[in-house]
C-alpha cells in the first residue's frame, strides 16, 4: 500500500498553499493535521530549523524526496522540552565534527586531519563541545562555520539558532555523501531520547 504522503514530491522553499507544493516541514504539518505552515507546532524547533535549511540545500526534488520524505513522519510529535532541544543540538554538533568534517578534510586532501576527527570523542554536552572546539582550533581552524556552531553551543544559545551552520559545511564539500550525512543527522535527531512531552496550553 502506498502511504498518502509518498504520493507527493517535496519542493524547495515555503509555499502559500498546499496545492502549490510542500517542503518537508510543511508536509509534517499536513500529516499532523495542522494548518499549512513550515513551522508546525508538533515538531521540535531544532529539527524544524535544520530540516527547512536542508530541504532548500538539496539540489532537486528528486533528492529531497529520496533523502527527506521517508523521514517526514518521524518528525511529527517531536516537540518537547528545552532539554530535548539541547540534546538534539549536540546530535548535530557530533555529526558535524565526526562525520561531515572528516569528509570535508578529505575533499581538501588533508587525510591526517580527517583521521583526527574520525576518532574524536562524542559530543554530548558543553564540556565535550569545548574539547571538540580545541581540536577544530588546532586542526581545522579555517572551518569557521564549525567553530561558530561549537562556540554558540558552549555559550548556551538555543540550538535552533546554530544547527543550520552544518549545512555551510555540507555546501563546501559538494558531494552527495554530504547531503546523505545531513539527512542521517536529521534522522538521528528524531530518534534522540525525548522527555515526556509538555502539553501546549494553547491546545487545551
Amino acid at each position: 500500500m502506498i502511504r498518502i504522503h509518498d504520493q507527493y514530491p517535496l519542493r524547495r522553499g515555503a509555499h502559500d498553499r498546499r496545492d502549490d507544493g510542500m517542503c518537508a516541514m510543511e508536509m509534517v504539518a499536513w500529516l499532523a493535521g495542522e494548518a499549512h505552515s513550515d513551522q508546525p507546532r508538533c515538531a521540535c524547533p531544532v529539527i524544524a530549523a535544520f530540516v527547512r535549511a536542508l530541504n532548500d540545500l538539496l539540489p532537486d526534488d528528486g533528492e529531497r524526496t529520496r533523502l527527506l520524505r521517508p523521514l517526514v513522519p518521524k518528525f511529527v510529535n517531536t516537540a518537547g522540552t528545552a532539554q530535548d532541544e539541547r540534546r538534539r543540538g549536540f546530535v548535530v554538533l557530533d555529526g558535524t565534527v565526526r562525520q561531515l568534517l572528516p569528509l570535508c578534510m578529505r575533499a581538501l586532501r588533508r587525510g591526517h586531519e580527517a583521521e583526527v576527527f574520525d576518532v574524536a570523542p562524542s559530543i554530548t554536552d558543553e564540556a565535550s563541545a569545548m574539547a571538540a572546539l580545541a581540536l577544530v582550533d588546532r586542526f581545522a581552524r579555517e572551518q569557521h562555520a564549525v567553530r561558530w556552531m561549537l562556540q554558540r553551543a558552549i555559550e548556551g544559545c538555543s540550538p535552533a539558532l546554530y544547527v543550520t551552520g552544518v549545512l555551510q559545511v555540507a555546501r563546501r564539500v559538494r558531494e552527495s555523501r554530504a547531503h546523505e550525512i545531513a539527512a542521517e543527522i536529521a534522522a538521528e535527531m528524531a530518534r534522540a531520547p525525548q522527555s515526556r512531552r509538555v502539553e501546549d496550553k494553547a491546545r487545551r
